[in-house]
């Protein structure tokens, strides 16, 4: 059955005693934040401390960084300064993941299943859905998915029929978690975000939540039925790895696409539990990451994986590409991993505050001197020198 399990996901990921990291900081949504008054429809605060409160994620343009996160705030940093400015959001909900297609064209979703968009560099944005969209959209979703196994019970065969039944069953399910969702109210967070081009994107999130656009997110459809997702599980992260999308997720779960998205398959999983990122370089070289340290990697696109052994035993929330042989996850307790494309460890740290890291970028020396990893997380955002060499 499809959504049995919805109920019981939903008290197990309630309970503060999973994902004890995430109840105590927010990081991501097993404790799924509900809106505080009209967040929805409140513009975000303008704070002089708000590059030093929770960042969920950071983007890198041509011409600047551009973070996002709590209270719906969103600071943008210009290449060769060290000031970040914050901009106004038409919304005060955590935001958790930016996306930006070039320069000029970014969105940004989080929290109560915001999406938002900008087309001037990050300094306008325009709210383009909210959790009570989606849960409208997903209502009817749902019972049109009924509705067309309806339609085929009435011509099959006997061959066809148990099938087709136990599918409607499914799709019964599905239904009913549609509609209590929508009595809770706009609760279910997205989670990510990625665009191929200036129109074409997906935004995934809680409860197996994907929807897709062509229209730059005027317009969405659901693309529930197009991943082996039965359980719901939590669609944490989607990326590009050379031409192929994957996306981790809940209980070792992780997906693939070899047509930006059109079609998915699941990969076999190393492990059961979740999976928070996965980054990796486009000769087939994949690293994903998770709970607890647990990190492998893969050198022919996810059929097969090996451990990494991180030392570490902290929850892996964030990662990034230096190059094709350097890759850096971030975590719980403010670990920073320098890994090699062989899946070894070659340099263990700690940040400043060893507060839980979200995310992380490379920022590119432009003056010939040292570069920089730039890191965010619950103490905001903080600058890591990086020794150029060569």
């Amino acid at each position: 059955m499809i959504y049995p399990k919805i109920s019981s996901l939903s008290k197990r990921l309630r309970n503060p005693n999973v994902y004890f990291l995430f109840a105590c900081v927010g990081i991501f949504c097993s404790t799924l934040a509900y809106a505080q008054g009209d967040a929805l429809n409140e513009t975000s605060v303008i704070s002089a401390r708000a590059e030093h409160s929770l960042i969920m994620d950071i983007s890198k343009t041509e011409t600047k960084l551009i973070a996002v996160g709590e209270r719906g705030h969103i600071v943008i940093q210009q290449s060769g300064q060290k000031k970040w400015s914050q901009v106004q959001v038409p919304v005060r909900v955590t935001l958790t993941s930016t996306f930006f297609i070039d320069d000029q064209n970014g969105w940004a979703v989080g929290h109560d299943g915001v999406v938002l968009s900008t087309t001037d560099g990050g300094q306008q944005w325009q709210k383009l859905l909210d959790g009570d969209t989606v849960n409208k959209m997903m209502i009817g979703y749902a019972e049109q998915l009924v509705e067309n196994i309806l339609n085929e019970i009435a011509v099959a065969n006997e061959e066809e029929i148990d099938e087709l039944n136990e599918r409607l069953e499914n799709f019964q399910y599905f239904v009913d978690d549609s509609y209590a969702f929508g009595d809770e109210g706009a609760s279910r967070p997205f989670l990510d975000v990625w665009f191929n081009n200036k129109n074409e994107g997906f935004i995934v999130g809680a409860y197996g939540l994907i929807l897709r656009t062509t229209d730059a997110g005027k317009s969405w459809t659901p693309w529930t039925e197009k991943l082996n997702n039965m359980d719901g599980f939590h669609l944490n992260a989607i990326n590009q790895i050379g031409d192929d999308l994957y996306i981790a997720a809940e209980a070792g779960t992780l997906f693939h696409s070899t047509d930006k998205g059109q079609t998915w398959n699941s990969l076999e999983s190393p492990y059961e539990g979740s999976f928070f990122g996965i980054v990796g370089h486009q000769d087939q070289t994949l690293i994903a990451f998770g709970l607890r340290g647990n990190a492998f990697i893969s050198h022919n696109k996810g059929n097969q994986w090996l451990k990494i052994e991180t030392g570490v035993d902290s929850s892996l929330y964030g990662g990034h590409k230096l190059n094709a042989e350097h890759f850096v996850l971030v975590g719980a307790s403010g670990v920073i991993l320098h890994i090699n494309n062989q899946g070894e460890v070659i340099k263990s740290e700690t940040s400043k505050f060893k507060l839980p890291l979200s995310s992380v970028v490379f920022n590119d020396a432009t003056n010939g001197k040292d570069s920089t990893l730039v890191i965010s997380g619950l103490a905001g955002i903080q600058s890591i020198s990086q020794e150029n060499k060569g």
